[in-house]
């Protein structure tokens, strides 16, 4: 028996990111990203969705990413086009 579990996927993950995104124009961090009243578990698997969408839209050219130290918040914000 598979238990249901709560998972933001990855087209949910790019949809979001991409939309905030297209709003804010400064840096934002990797959590700003992430659905605000979610449970403990969406929030991880909204983060892991987030971080992969991060990635796509940096590869795609679409947003950069910074990160001052090892282990420090994730930045990102968009590139106009």
């Amino acid at each position: 028996m598979v238990r249901d579990r709560m998972v933001m996927t990855l087209d949910s993950a790019l949809s979001r990111v991409s939309a905030m995104l297209g709003v804010n124009l400064d840096w934002m961090e990797l959590r700003d990203f992430l659905p605000p009243h979610a449970e403990p578990k969406l929030r991880r698997s909204a983060l892991a969705s987030s971080f992969v969408a991060a990635l796509e839209l940096a590869r795609m050219g679409k947003a950069e990413m910074s990160q001052e130290h090892a282990f420090g918040p994730l930045l990102l914000r968009g590139i106009k086009a």
